[in-house]
């Protein structure tokens, strides 16, 4: 699940249009809908166009990503009314869309309300469920055309702060017609996923052309986008500037924006637009890259070894690295017989050994991963989690051994019972038999494909082996990552187990998105369909907490349940690895976490080589 990272704050001085430019995906969009990315179907495909569209009230700047003014003019006011607690907000009168209609309260207060309405009577789930929860964010009120009032239950970090006022806000005028005709459908969110929105306004610098199926998708920049000249500043003292010379809106925060700077950016766009080609698989984009057809691979996964070896050799094309703030796992249905058994899923967590496959197999190119918040993500992420991993430091013959003791406990049995002496399995297991007697025959395990993500595709083959050498008969499914998205949140729950990767936030509130026990409906992101009392409580302390030790002490604990009941088995993650041609296009820095796709290629910054 990537955070909406809507960097509308960043923006440019006199826009100069000087060419398109060519960009690769290793995937197709689904959609370009809103209601669709922001509902169903969060890909990180869709996001890299999406993103960049809408504005939110506040955003992150570029590079340290501080919390900031986007839509709004100043930080937000809190005061208790009641029982509830008001954010008070001043709008930017600056703002237009891309039809020419002037940016208002309207459309906030418009778009708050509507998707709240669409959760609690209609199950609208995903990612607006993440940034509306119905429990915390109660209304949105127009105080005048440029101020406004959100109420919530708590004064909340999580559904406040980092949820609802950094929501995407959507215009009133062009929504509002066609929600109330959706509301009149036999299927209303099925309406609106299927809208088509190709003429929607927008508030980003680049508005949707063209999308060629299977070929690309083309956008083309706004002469007329209202932020094109702003400046933002980082100062290394902590403080934060930005102003519009434009409009005369300025902005800053964080202490005094004074001293020496670390960053300084000014918005364009200064491109005439992008267009985002299609490849079937890695190779072909690599090769695009360096024939020159592309001047950038967006890539969320990184380059291999081989991948970076071949590039460093082509003149015009420069490699950069970055940390990570995401993680790939397995998520087992624990709907279904035997993912339902904590033992089960522990035996699978004690076969894999995540140290082996990262230094050995996959040449060091992976670094292990064992908790649900990442270890990048230093703050919030609890390293007792590698040791309550089953078998964590253990050999191979003990992590068997190990994962054969655990389905014994549960009261699995064998037609042959495998049987290990130190690090070798002298008798495969065969014929694994339930606690109810019922013979488990094959479970499934989807994962990506080699073309799309070789790292994933090897690690699922051993686990295949490692599983099948104990008797547990299950067989890794290689096939195109939009067919893994699709039997996982399109069909009612049709996996067993699969394996994908999440691109997330700072402020680990994926913990109760991803597992909460409301968010395990079709569509939303609780897909193994986890349920535990004891954490949802926990949950709650957690989204309700409003200061950050407080929020901090229940992630540890969360993230320890978690590593116990295992859900999820968090796998890996790699430094992401990019390469893009320095003799066609500029990138404003380099060095951001999870790397430049991360911010979708930052598209009102980037500039195209002068020839």
């Amino acid at each position: 699940m990537r955070k909406l990272l809507v960097i509308l704050s960043v923006v440019v001085a006199a826009a100069v249009f000087a060419q398109t430019i060519n960009w690769a995906f290793l995937a197709e969009p689904i959609t370009l809908n809103p209601w669709q990315h922001y509902g169903p179907n969060a890909t990180v495909w869709n996001s890299y166009i999406i993103g960049p569209r809408y504005g939110s009230l506040y955003t992150y700047s570029d590079v340290r990503f501080d919390w900031i003014p986007g839509l709004a003019t100043d930080l937000p006011d809190l005061k208790q009314e009641g029982d509830l607690w008001v954010y008070t907000i001043k709008l930017r009168t600056d703002v237009t869309w891309s039809d020419g209609t002037k940016f208002t309260a309207d459309d906030v207060v418009w778009t708050m309300n509507t998707v709240r309405k669409l959760i609690v009577e209609y199950g609208l789930g995903g990612n607006w469920a993440s940034m509306v929860d119905k429990d915390y964010f109660v209304k949105a009120e127009k105080v005048d055309d440029f101020t406004v009032k959100v109420y919530f239950t708590k004064p909340s970090l999580a559904k406040a702060n980092f949820g609802a006022l950094m929501m995407p806000i959507l215009q009133k005028k062009y929504w509002e017609p066609k929600v109330e005709a959706a509301l009149k459908s036999a299927n209303p969110l099925q309406e609106l996923y299927n809208y088509d929105n190709s003429d929607e306004p927008i508030l980003g610098a680049f508005a949707f052309k063209r999308w060629e199926k299977g070929a690309f998708i083309e956008v083309a920049a706004r002469k007329d986008y209202f932020d094109s000249g702003s400046i933002l500043t980082l100062y290394k003292n902590g403080a934060v500037s930005f102003s519009n010379p434009k409009t005369g809106f300025s902005w800053s925060g964080y202490g005094e924006p004074t001293g020496e700077k670390e960053l300084e950016l000014v918005t364009g766009p200064y491109i005439d637009g992008i267009i985002y080609r299609f490849y079937l698989n890695r190779a072909a984009a690599i090769t695009a890259l360096i024939n020159g057809d592309v001047s950038f691979i967006f890539n969320p996964l990184g380059l291999q070894k081989g991948e970076e070896d071949q590039l460093a050799r082509v003149p015009g094309i420069k490699l950069i690295k970055n940390s990570v703030n995401g993680f790939r796992y397995i998520a087992f249905n624990m709907r279904r017989f035997p993912m339902n058994i904590k033992e089960f899923r522990q035996a699978i967590a004690a076969i894999t050994d995540r140290e082996f496959l990262c230094s050995r197999v996959l040449g060091g190119q992976a670094f292990p991963q064992y908790g649900v918040v990442p270890s990048a993500n230093v703050f919030w992420y609890n390293p007792a989690v590698e040791k309550l991993s089953p078998g964590y430091g253990m050999s191979f013959g003990q992590r068997m051994q190990l994962a054969v003791d655990l389905l014994k406990k549960a009261g699995f049995k064998w037609v042959v019972e495998p049987k290990i002496e130190g690090n070798n399995v002298v008798r495969k297991g065969r014929g694994l038999i339930g606690p109810n007697g019922e013979r488990i025959e094959s479970i499934e395990l989807l994962a990506p494909g080699t073309g799309y993500d070789p790292m994933r595709a090897t690690m699922a083959l051993y686990i295949e082996r490692w599983a099948n050498d104990l008797g547990i008969p299950i067989k890794a499914n290689l096939v195109d990552f939009n067919y893994i998205v699709q039997r996982v949140w399109d069909e009612p729950f049709n996996f067993d187990i699969y394996m994908l990767g999440w691109s997330l936030g700072y402020y680990p509130d994926h913990i109760a998105d991803f597992f909460k026990s409301d968010r395990a409906g079709v569509g939303d992101f609780n897909t193994p369909g986890y349920n535990n009392p004891e954490f949802d409580k926990l949950c709650d302390e957690f989204l309700a907490a409003s200061d950050i030790e407080t929020a901090r002490k229940l992630a540890f604990k969360l993230q320890e349940i978690l590593a116990e009941d295992l859900p999820y088995l968090v796998l890996f993650d790699a430094p992401v690895t990019e390469g893009y041609r320095t003799d066609q296009i500029i990138f404003p820095y380099e060095k951001t976490l999870s790397g430049l796709q991360y911010v979708n290629g930052v598209p009102t910054l980037v500039k195209p080589v002068v020839k």
